[in-house]
């Protein structure tokens, strides 16, 4: 952004070099977006999901992970929940498997977290081909079609063109509107993190899913109007089909914000709150105690058609 603040025509420049096939991008994710699946949010586990969703969102901190990653990831993770009955204590290395499997889909090869780091991460080690044998399960149960855009991947795509000059009056200095611009780029990555945390959010195209966090964005700036035909064009979604979401998420922010204050945790960088080790030990223990009472079976998940055990 301080590259951009010193030489604005740098900065045009790059936006222009980047709407250059950004229709034609924009339309083949639309597209793609169609073929997530549904949840019906029926997951056995589902009590256990903020937890792993923590445990995703820190691991990706920790490997420096792209937040594309992070969220393919989290949804991977929603979707097989919804379709399984996950054994509590393969829980987590479900989530991690997850992880890896969004890690080669969004990253560059050597940005792929390794077996054994992923392995370390776990409370009880497991043999690392319990890592290839679920790897190979997910895959079959998306039916190989990974390539599932993300709300991440479309505010990436318009993260430059949020605001323009043509958003403030005349009087705003080239100072104020880099500030300006710099803010949004906070604040939309916020609300970004904020539909992770509510799971009937997974349900929504996720190009509105980032309009709307785009409008929650611009509704916290000083614009001249909040949704304007420059936004209509860019995501193609008009202010009306994104009111009831907008609201929603500046709701749930400063339902966050407040829950950090209550709690005396301070808000990561990122936006992420990460809950203690303690409260983290104390779900799997009795997720495990839980898990000892209800079955002896070294069971895996029990799909709703057939049981997959490791060896």
């Amino acid at each position: 952004m301080e590259m951009f603040r010193s030489n604005p025509s740098l900065s045009r420049l790059f936006e222009e070099l980047c709407t250059e096939y950004s229709d034609e991008i924009i339309w083949a994710l639309q597209e793609a977006e169609l073929n997530r699946l549904k949840l019906r949010y029926i997951s056995p586990q589902s009590a256990f999901r903020s937890i792993l969703v923590n445990l995703i969102r820190d691991v990706g901190q920790q490997q420096n992970l792209r937040r594309t990653t992070v969220h393919l990831a989290i949804y991977l993770l929603d979707a097989f929940m919804d379709n399984h009955n996950i054994n509590n204590d393969r829980l987590k290395l479900t989530a991690l498997s997850c992880i890896l499997l969004a890690a080669k889909i969004e990253e560059n090869e050597p940005k792929v977290p390794t077996l054994k780091k992923m392995n370390e991460l776990l409370k009880h080690k497991c043999p690392l081909s319990d890592f290839v044998i679920l790897e190979v399960v997910l895959l079959k149960f998306f039916n190989w079609h990974l390539l599932i855009p993300t709300t991440a991947v479309f505010v990436e795509y318009w993260l430059l063109h949020m605001v323009s000059k043509n958003d403030f009056t005349s009087t705003t200095t080239e100072d104020q509107y880099f500030e300006r611009r710099s803010r949004a780029a906070e604040l939309v990555l916020e609300f970004l993190d904020v539909t992770l945390l509510d799971i009937t959010m997974t349900n929504v195209r996720p190009s509105l899913l980032a309009a709307a966090c785009i409008a929650a964005t611009r509704a916290m700036l000083p614009v001249l109007r909040t949704w304007n035909n420059n936004m209509i064009k860019l995501t193609g979604y008009t202010s009306s089909e994104l009111l009831y979401l907008t609201r929603m998420l500046m709701n749930s922010r400063a339902d966050l914000i407040a829950d950090t204050i209550s709690r005396k945790r301070p808000l990561l960088d990122s936006g992420y709150v990460t809950d203690s080790e303690d409260e983290e030990d104390d779900s799997e223990d009795g997720a495990q105690k839980e898990e000892e009472e209800s079955s002896d079976e070294d069971v895996v998940f029990v799909s709703k058609s057939k049981r997959i055990k490791i060896e």
